[in-house]
């Protein structure tokens, strides 16, 4: 079996993070995602991947996007993940308006 090659940028405990992350994504269990989406952006605040995957979990639960949330959804330099999230914050935000 190959292994897998870790990037020198990247710490394996980042890589573990985001596995961790997008496998509860996966399972749909967005709060679980998001809390540790959450912690995780406490040890690496400008990880793009995390924002990304921690933003569409907020949207899932109904929570709002904080600014900070946003600039770094824009600067993720994924146009198709950010219009995802923002339009299930716009569908859920029309939802609750009714």
């Amino acid at each position: 079996m190959r292994r897998k090659i870790v990037r020198e940028t990247e710490s394996r405990e980042l890589i573990i993070a985001i596995g961790l992350v997008w496998g509860h994504l996966n399972a749909s269990q967005f709060e679980e995602a998001w809390q540790l989406a959450k912690a995780c952006l406490r040890i690496w605040p400008e990880d793009r991947r995390l924002a990304m995957m921690c933003a569409y979990a907020a949207v899932e639960l109904l929570e709002p996007l904080d600014d900070r949330m946003r600039v770094l959804l824009s600067q993720g330099g994924c146009s198709e993940w950010e219009a995802l999230v923002l339009r299930r914050a716009e569908m859920h935000n029309e939802a609750m308006a009714e």
